[in-house]
């Protein structure tokens, strides 16, 4: 996909790999329209986006997507702007770290409705525009959690292997129309995430954790090489490779003793 001049929407901007990502996508001539809660982030990032030369056209609506009316009043505005949007991303997501047995019943309903709900709504209140245009796609940014036991995070993971799931049914839907999806799977990234979410940086092991601007450095080339299906390095690749064919006995000792 040719991303010069193309207009992107991206949720959960104003931070970590949502902000990358709007930066990278604008250097690329990419149009933007962007959301987050943290209006001033959102504010900070249009300034300094549209403060560069030759800078695309950027414009922000800050819209806790939680709530259903600021949802709705957030979709209205992007799709009704002078630059219909050509790519979806849905980014904006949040965990909770602790055991599943210790958790709040409203952090649990935050996380689903989050990672899995939203990023369900967007996509549909999106699609009749997208398939409008001569050429479109939804990114929708799981996790290389949604693909093997993680203790401590299991209904973040559960909410993003939700997510890989209607992906993978999407891409199967919408093969032969103008509109294709890509499911992007980061591993650990430097992020306020992982504070958020309450782990501790010994959680994290170091050797796998990328930078939000490498992360989105891959998701682009993964927009413009067109690809479905991929992960933002090597590591969460085998992680979730190996994963898959190892006995459930096993993967379950070994995600105990590695995630612990």
């Amino acid at each position: 996909m040719e991303i010069a001049g193309k207009t992107a929407v991206i949720t959960g901007a104003s931070r970590g790999i949502g902000r990358a990502l709007a930066v990278a996508l604008a250097g690329a001539g990419c149009h933007l329209l962007l959301t987050a809660r943290d209006e001033d982030r959102l504010a900070a990032l249009t300034a300094e986006l549209t403060a560069r030369p030759d800078a695309p056209s950027v414009a922000a609506m800050p819209a806790d997507l939680l709530d259903e009316d600021a949802r709705r009043a957030f979709s209205e505005w992007a799709l009704s702007g002078e630059r219909p949007p050509d790519i979806l991303v849905n980014n904006a997501g949040a965990g909770c770290f602790g055991g599943f047995a210790s958790s709040f019943s409203g952090d649990i309903e935050r996380i689903l409705r989050l990672n899995a709900l939203v990023p369900s709504l967007l996509a549909r209140a999106f699609m009749p525009v997208l398939a409008s245009r001569p050429e479109a796609k939804i990114v929708n940014v799981s996790s290389g959690a949604a693909h093997i036991p993680y203790p401590g995070l299991g209904v973040y993971a559960a909410a993003k292997a939700y997510l890989s799931s209607l992906s993978e049914t999407l891409i199967c839907e919408l093969q032969g129309t103008a509109v294709s999806v890509l499911c992007f799977h980061p591993g650990f990234t430097e992020s306020d995430f992982a504070s958020a979410a309450g782990m501790t940086p010994a959680r994290r092991p170091k050797v796998l954790v990328r930078t939000p601007d490498a992360v989105a450095a891959r998701l682009v080339r993964a927009i413009e090489k067109d690809e479905t299906w991929t992960c933002s390095d090597l590591g969460t690749r085998l992680a979730i490779t190996v994963g898959a064919a190892l006995p459930h006995s096993l993967r379950w000792r070994l995600s105990r003793i590695i995630l612990r």
